[in-house]
Order: structure tokens, then C-alpha cells, then sequence
């Protein structure tokens, strides 16, 4: 089983990203950002993750899309404004799809979400600074995705990393 810690879209907000690494670090198998942080590639913070640029890190030193494999789940990260994310999934469900990957991590649109579809999971942590939706009252979630063969178990937390009891999901791979 792997576990990830995935976030994206902190927009400058660097004490939320420091909260978070200090309790979960040691208690995930990798970290993810999925872009939006508004710091430099090279800063030390952020390099306790996996990460791509977003919209608003220009020339900050990221690529626009990573891929890596931990624990054998492979993972693809992009900020998901290059695959028309505010109005389709198609784009970035088919590039998941050509990299062979079992979890698609994006942000840029501040919701949350988490589907599965051919086996792959598709998932956005919302925006852990500027949440919009029908979940932005919770003021901000990040989300951790055990994945193994057969599952998905995705939990959403809030920037006091509290679970958020009626945002857990079982989604089969099948």
C-alpha cells in the first residue's frame, strides 16, 4: 500500500505548507503539490514534494507536469490549467491514460473531487489557502489517498489537519 499526502494551490500561504510537512512527513510515503505554491523550485520547503508549476509560478524553476512511481503505484502530477480542467476531464484522463498512471493529481480549480475511471484515480485537494465550492466553508483541504491493488481510500482534511468525516471514500479500482 502507498500513502500520499497531496496539495496544491497554497498561493504564498507558507505557514499552512510548514504545518503540514512538520506532522506529516514522516507518516506518508511521498508529498505531493500539485502547483499554485508561489515558491521557488529551489526553497526548501518545497522540496518535501513531488511538485509542477501552476498557473501563478512563473519562471519559479518547475516543470509543468512530473511523474513517479512510489511503493508501485505511478503517479502523475500536473496543475491541470494545460488539460482544460474548469471545463472537461477528457484531456487529463487520456494523458493519465498514456503514462500508465493509477493516480492523476491536479489542482487549479480550488474544489476538491476524487473519481475513479479505468482504474485510475483522478483527484484535486481543493485549494488548501482559497477553496471555492461547495466545500469552501471548510476554509481550506489537502487529501491523503492510500492506494493498493484492489482500492482507493481518499480522506480530505482541513489546514488543521482534521479529517473530514463525510469526505472519506472507498473507490474501487475495478
Amino acid at each position: 500500500m502507498t500513502k500520499a499526502l497531496i496539495i496544491s494551490d497554497n498561493h504564498g500561504d507558507r505557514q499552512v505548507l510548514e504545518d503540514i510537512v512538520a506532522k506529516w512527513a514522516d507518516k506518508v510515503d511521498v508529498m505531493i503539490h500539485c502547483g499554485d505554491s508561489e515558491f521557488p523550485a529551489d526553497d526548501p520547503l518545497m522540496q518535501n514534494f513531488v511538485r509542477v508549476a501552476g498557473n501563478n509560478d512563473w519562471n519559479l524553476g518547475y516543470d509543468n507536469d512530473q511523474e513517479t512511481t512510489v511503493g508501485g503505484t505511478h503517479f502523475f502530477v500536473t496543475h491541470g490549467h494545460h488539460y482544460q480542467v474548469n471545463f472537461t476531464m477528457t484531456p487529463l484522463m487520456l494523458k493519465g491514460q498514456s503514462v500508465a498512471a493509477d493516480v492523476v493529481c491536479f489542482g487549479h480549480t480550488h474544489q476538491l473531487m476524487a473519481t475513479v475511471e479505468k482504474g485510475m484515480l483522478l483527484i484535486n485537494p481543493g485549494s488548501i489557502s482559497l477553496p471555492r465550492g461547495q466545500y469552501a466553508p471548510i476554509g481550506g483541504t489537502f487529501a491523503i489517498v492510500d492506494a493498493d491493488a484492489d482500492r482507493f481510500v481518499v480522506d480530505f482534511y482541513n489546514r488543521q489537519s482534521q479529517a473530514q468525516a463525510d469526505l472519506h471514500l472507498e473507490l474501487n479500482r475495478k
